[in-house]
């Protein structure tokens, strides 16, 4: 990118993007200031915003097109919410951008408010160009991907209201500017059980919710090691199977009580021809053809209770869809790949469009102390969205 035009894009992407990280968009937090600030933006420059609230009313997706009102089209997707920073981690402030040798440091800047940045900052250029677009400009911003991609699953439903039928969607997570066309799912699961308390010199006629617990999690291990005998010989994921994991168990109250209540949160991250609800119905088996019958022969109101926390749906890979195209023929002809950790990308695919995770920033700074992205990223993220508008005023002649 040069000129004095990308000179003031880039300028104006930094300033957008030190005002988004002195959010501090916690996932889960409600997230109205940044928001709104991302909707006063966009209505200086003209652009109408459609807001999109969670059920508590607290947290919301913002969504905004410029260009024709007709099928089609391009959507750039970004999520607000950033993962907790905690200062004794790091060496400045993560909620005030700092630049320090080419790099920007804050939490958020890489993943993904960088993104946004740049998004933001080519909206004057679109809205300029908004009578010439072929096709529209979607910008689609959520809320708690981090956290279960609660914000994109409820996007479908908002674009269906609208009778907005985008034909690709570009997640700009953090690929190095290297295309990404598949993941894999990720069900997240919290399992309790309930027993009955008891001093430890006498556990008969009572229930051990950590025994039960403990049994429950021997057989999600077992269910883990079937899935990993069966991989699939063609798939591009590594490991080519689907996994399930136990990430952390609480439960009890002392050495000398019999444990009333355990805890564990667990998941599944599935292929994505692979059903998560299917693997999780043999696990729920077990536990009401053989966990409960023995505890409720011994106590009735013993239970095992699993809820799903949340369902990221994974993504298919399509390495010659039309999204993957689209960055072959504006920026890259590296191979798409697929990418190890979950995005909002699967319910855009879901939702009918192709879908690509492409933007800037290494995958290597996320979720890190000192988060930053180059100044030279941004750069690039303008560059290939300059030549996005460049193909969307004339796509057959790009």
């Amino acid at each position: 990118m040069t000129g004095a035009c990308g000179t003031a894009r880039l300028a104006l992407a930094e300033s957008l993007l030190a005002d988004l990280v002195a959010f501090p968009s916690l996932s889960g937090q409600p997230n109205r200031p940044i928001v709104d600030y991302i909707a006063a933006f966009l209505r200086a420059h003209n652009v109408p915003v459609e807001w999109d609230a969670h059920d508590d009313g607290a947290r919301f997706n913002l969504f905004a097109s410029i260009g024709p009102k007709t099928d089609g089209g391009i959507l750039l997707s970004g999520h607000l919410d950033v993962v907790p920073a905690n200062p004794a981690g790091w060496s400045r402030d993560p909620f005030v951008l700092q630049a320090e040798n080419g790099r920007l440091y804050g939490r958020g800047a890489v993943d993904m408010k960088g993104f946004l940045a740049i998004v933001l900052a080519m909206v004057p250029a679109f809205v300029a160009a908004a009578d010439d677009l072929a096709i529209p400009l979607h910008m689609a911003f959520t809320f708690d991907e981090e956290v279960g991609s609660f914000g994109a699953a409820q996007m479908p439903a908002l674009l269906n209201r609208l009778g907005v039928k985008p034909a690709i969607a570009i997640i700009g997570e953090p690929t190095g500017m290297t295309p990404f066309v598949g993941h894999k799912g990720g069900l997240e699961l919290i399992t309790e059980v309930r027993g009955n308390a008891g001093h430890a010199s006498d556990p008969r006629g009572k229930v051990n919710a950590l025994y039960y617990a403990a049994r429950l999690i021997g057989h999600i291990e077992k269910t883990a090691a079937d899935l990993a005998m069966r991989p699939v010989a063609d798939t591009p994921f590594d490991p080519p199977y689907s996994t399930i994991s136990v990430g952390q168990f609480t439960g009890g109250e002392a050495r000398n009580i019999i444990a009333d209540h355990a805890r564990f949160l667990w998941e599944i991250r599935p292929l994505p021809e692979d059903d998560p609800y299917q693997i999780l119905a043999g696990i729920t088996a077990f536990v009401d053809d053989h966990l409960l019958p023995e505890m409720q022969a011994i106590d009735p109101a013993a239970t095992i209770n699993t809820v799903v926390d949340s369902w990221c749906p994974g993504m298919q890979a399509r390495p010659g869809s039309a999204a993957a195209a689209l960055i072959a023929r504006l920026w890259t002809n590296v191979p798409p790949q697929v990418v190890s950790f979950g995005t909002d990308g699967g319910h855009f695919q879901n939702a009918g469009m192709e879908t690509v995770v492409f933007g800037p920033g290494g995958m290597s700074e996320m979720h890190q102390p000192d988060e930053f992205i180059e100044r030279a990223a941004l750069a690039d993220g303008l560059q290939f969205l300059a030549a996005l508008l460049t193909y969307m005023t004339a796509p057959d002649q790009t």
